[in-house]
C-alpha cells in the first residue's frame, strides 16, 4: 500500500521509501520516516494536494507526488 491510498486517521508503519530522490529522502530520513516508523494521516487539502502526515512526534505536510513514493503497510 502507498502512503497516498491512506484515509485520514488511519496509522501505517512505513516499509519503504527508497523510490524517492535522494536529496528528499535525507530529508524525510532527518524528520523521522525510518523504517517501521508509525505514521498516521492527519487531513487532506480540500483539492487533494498537498497532505499533511504526523510521523515521530512532528506534523509535515507532503505533496501527493512524494507520497505515492513511500510504500507503507497496516
Amino acid at each position: 500500500m502507498l502512503l497516498s491510498e491512506l484515509k485520514v486517521g488511519q496509522i501505517a508503519n512505513i516499509v519503504n521509501i527508497n523510490a524517492i530522490e535522494p536529496i528528499m529522502r535525507k530529508k524525510l530520513l532527518n524528520l523521522g520516516f525510518l523504517p517501521k516508523a508509525e505514521i498516521q494521516l492527519l487531513r487532506v487539502a480540500p483539492l487533494g494536494d498537498p497532505i499533511a502526515i504526523r510521523c515521530a512526534n512532528s506534523s509535515i505536510a507532503l505533496r501527493k507526488s512524494i507520497a505515492k513514493k513511500i510504500v507503507v503497510e497496516g
